[in-house]
């Protein structure tokens, strides 16, 4: 009996089935089930290592590169913005030096000149910075040419848009809405604190004193955007409707408009005492006019230093908050 054919169909038969087995048991790529590790390793955000280098930036100038993650900084302006993110910039303009509520987090930056007077090219290209920040529109080609500059106007955000800006610029987004959490916290217990000491119905407004001019200040500078939006104290009729309603920061006045303007249940006062500033805040402040303001009368007239209320930076207007509480309750 011949059995060679039969045998042969069985050895392909068993060869063929085994094959089959097998393509059932191995899942198509195609048809592979997403599981959520898999899902995730797909979604997963790119690492700071991933990240590229350089990315583009729209600001007052245009578009300009800048580092993802900039490193060595030179702020013309902002710096306070940067030390409440916890950045320092290798360099900065030399204003910041003089603001007594930065003492401590501006040790170790150094000097690059004074942004109206003249800059120390020389020493920022020495600083070698991966990225400039200013707020002088003059100066900006020559910056530009040193490394990627963002031009982004002085006064254009409030201190909390700073923070959120700055969070972006430096690729600190948590920072920055830890910070504004913090700081939210900060004006709401504050501004509890001062309801207690001055009356809801009381006014209160902001004088300054330079040699040869006087200003009625807004909520731009000087401690207006405490005073005003923070701590909601109010003004004034005459300096809500001149002043905080246009948007102005600071309004030129004379002496005789000054009992217009300055009557007020408590006047903050501060004295630019350069160039014989403080000569001319005695005659002022020794004149009837000054004398007969409300404010005056009532011993209500609280001073404050200029270069501790000038800035409007987010880490000022932080400390700011305590010292005018501190003002007030010594009042």
């Amino acid at each position: 009996m011949n059995l060679r054919i039969p045998y042969r169909h069985l050895l392909l038969s068993i060869l063929l089935l085994a094959m089959l087995t097998a393509c059932s048991q191995t899942p198509s790529p195609a048809a592979e089930p997403s599981t959520p590790e898999s899902g995730a390793e797909a979604a997963a955000p790119q690492t700071e290592e991933e990240a590229p280098a350089t990315r583009e930036f729209e600001h007052g100038k245009g578009v300009s590169t800048i580092p993802t993650h900039p490193e060595r900084i030179v702020a013309i302006q902002y710096t306070g913005a940067m030390l409440a993110l916890g950045v320092k910039p290798v360099g900065a303009d030399n204003e910041w030096s003089a603001y007594p509520l930065l003492a401590d987090e501006w040790q170790g930056i150094e000097h690059v000149g004074d942004p109206w007077t003249g800059l120390n090219l020389e020493k920022i290209v020495e600083l070698d910075p991966d990225l400039i920040v200013t707020h002088v529109e003059a100066t900006y080609d020559e910056l530009s040419k040193i490394a990627p500059t963002l031009w982004i106007p002085w006064l254009q955000y409030n201190p909390q848009e700073q923070i959120t800006l700055f969070g972006d610029i430096l690729g600190k987004q948590e920072e920055a809405a830890a910070w504004l959490e913090q700081f939210q916290t900060k004006v709401e217990d504050t501004r509890a604190e001062v309801a207690n000491l001055i009356g809801e119905d009381e006014t209160v407004a902001i004088f300054n004193i330079r040699p040869q001019n006087l200003f009625i200040y807004g909520d731009k500078a000087m401690g207006g955007y405490v005073i005003y939006d923070l701590l909601q104290l109010h003004a004034p009729e005459l300096i809500q409707q001149a002043v905080l309603d246009e948007g102005v920061g600071q309004l030129e006045v004379s002496m005789e408009l000054l009992p217009d303007y300055a009557n007020a249940d408590y006047l903050f006062l501060s004295v630019l005492e350069d160039e014989n500033g403080t000569a001319y805040a005695d005659e002022v402040m020794n004149s009837p006019l000054f004398q007969q303001l409300p404010a005056v009368q009532q011993g209500h007239v609280l001073p404050l230093n200029w270069d501790t209320y000038f800035t409007t930076d987010p880490l000022s207007t932080l400390k700011q908050l305590d010292a005018f509480a501190e003002l007030l309750a010594k009042e």
